[in-house]
């Protein structure tokens, strides 16, 4: 098997040094447990400090390797973590690791299983399954003595992602004092996936907090940032722990002078096709196999819009003679007998190729046949890099899930909205309300685009066409935002340079820089 369903990224030693260097300033430890020993490197440092170590290892290779190396005070066992957790009473004041990122997909059934009964022991649901490290850390929790502490390298999307605020919320019932320590450089070379330590522990006492440490590396350990949460819990997503009580307070007051977008119209995603590659042709393409009249004008890349507010006719024209691929095959009113040729012969190639297996696809009576969803007025591109994108439809093109399509009430201006997006309030709400993955990417999925507040007013059209001039221009982003939020934003000067400071600091985190 290989790493990506085994979950076996073995630990950094600098990283382990420093959890146990963490640990031993924190509680009197006496039993501690390693539930996923891997090659021992946990096991390998812990012992040199006179501790009563319990290692479990699903390999049954890797559990004959540590049984061989006769760790001193370290019992080996070979087992699935998960099913001896539910089989066993024992109690441990620590435990650590680095638990499996394996999504339950990998997964054999009867692991999965086991998973399931875990949920349902813990009286939770098993959409919070979704990958192996969730178990892990409920399976730790059923073993843990009453003052014990969890110490886990966790992936980043733990804190911020949907499926797990409800096992979020669990511990911050469970336990009174949770420390997240986060890192400003990657710490595995080899993953692009972000990580972060996650600490998890009950003081005597002691009022609940969450505390939210930044480091630059393994070899400059000292905080570099530190922020406290005590009145705001609890939170909905962890990696906002990034603001400290006073900020979260401010941004919530200023939030609440301002309506939420989903109260400006309907929004709904693009079009699905089930094969971008496949229905979404260049125009040289899409001649050969049908007329003109029927062309269905669409965008499937934000990149086809970079730099712009207003998306126009010219503007399209302009994609169509550089042979981007933006005319979807549309085929819904054309009867099969009235295919030519080229057409049955790319519509053989596509059954060929098995795309009319696919699972939007063979959902549909004619696998070809792609549903058309109503176009927007405006559409908001759902992952960005730097800046997230809104553009005014005024070439009124289609867009496929890659966008939401606004569609407005009668009273409000399409041109204003889009303009007014770009203020620090709702730019810092986007980082707020979303989430990133590797290499920086932000997304925010339909809820939380719709729960952003904006600052709306009517503008000039001379006002939106400085604004797609700045864009065109590919001006500074600070300097859009700055023209956007001198219109728009009825704040002191000292709460604007407060809202950039806050969404600064979001992307220092999201794009490391």
């Amino acid at each position: 098997m290989d790493e990506k369903t085994t979950g076996s990224y073995y630990t950094p030693r600098k990283l382990i040094e420093y959890m146990i260097a963490f640990i031993r300033k924190k509680a009197d430890i006496i039993k501690i447990l390693e539930p996923s020993a891997g090659d021992g490197r946990f096991v390998e440092a812990l012992c040199k400090f006179n501790y009563n170590i319990h290692a479990i290892e699903i390999d049954r290779v890797k559990s004959k390797h540590l049984k061989e190396r006769q760790f001193e005070n370290t019992q080996v066992t070979s087992s699935d973590f998960i099913e001896y957790a539910l089989t066993h009473e024992e109690n441990y004041d620590l435990i650590i690791g680095n638990p499996p990122y394996i999504s339950k997909r990998n997964l054999f059934e009867s692991n999965r299983q086991l998973s399931y009964e875990l949920m349902e022991y813990f009286a939770l649901p098993d959409s919070l399954f979704q990958n192996l490290w969730v178990s892990f850390i409920l399976a730790s929790i059923k073993l843990l003595a009453s003052n014990g502490s969890i110490f886990f390298v966790l992936p980043f999307e733990f804190l911020q992602v949907q499926y797990s605020e409800k096992l979020r919320n669990y511990l911050e019932t469970r336990f009174n004092s949770i420390e997240i320590i986060t890192f400003e450089e990657k710490i595995f070379d080899h993953i692009e996936q972000d990580v972060c330590l996650v600490y998890l522990s009950n003081e005597n006492n002691l009022e609940p907090f969450i505390r939210y440490t930044t480091i630059k590396n393994l070899t400059h350990t000292e905080p570099i940032f530190e922020s406290t949460i005590m009145r705001n819990k609890p939170l909905t997503k962890w990696s906002n722990c990034i603001l400290n009580d006073i900020e979260t307070e401010m941004l919530k007051t200023i939030c609440d002078r301002y309506p939420k977008i989903r109260e400006f119209g309907d929004i709904s995603p693009g079009i699905v096709t089930g094969a971008n590659d496949f229905f979404i042709l260049n125009q040289e393409m899409a001649r050969k196999l049908r007329d003109s009249e029927n062309d269905l004008q669409i965008i499937s890349k934000s990149s086809d819009l970079a730099n712009k507010l207003l998306f126009t006719s010219e503007d399209y024209d302009a994609l169509l003679i550089e042979k981007k691929k933006v005319i979807l095959l549309d085929l819904n009113n054309l009867k099969e007998n009235n295919f030519s040729t080229e057409l049955k012969q790319y519509l053989k190639s596509g059954e060929d190729k098995e795309i009319s297996k696919r699972y939007k696809c063979s959902k549909r009576k004619r696998w070809y046949d792609v549903p058309i969803i109503k176009r927007g007025e405006v559409c908001f591109f759902k992952r960005y890099n730097l800046i997230p994108r809104v553009i005014i439809n005024q070439a009124n093109v289609f867009t496929t899930d890659i966008a939401y399509n606004i569609r407005f009430h009668q009273n409000i201006d399409k041109a204003s909205f889009a303009f007014c997006f770009y203020n620090s309030l709702t730019l810092v709400l986007c980082e707020y309300n979303g989430r990133f993955y590797g290499g920086g990417v932000g997304e925010l999925v339909p809820n939380e685009f719709k729960d952003l507040h904006l600052p709306y007013c009517e503008v000039s059209y001379e006002q939106v066409m400085i604004l797609d001039s700045m864009f065109r221009q590919k001006c500074d982003y600070l300097e859009i935002v700055d023209y956007v939020d001198s219109v728009v934003l009825n704040l002191s000067d000292d709460q604007k340079q407060d809202l950039q400071n806050i969404r600064n600091r979001y992307l220092k985190r999201r794009l490391k820089q």
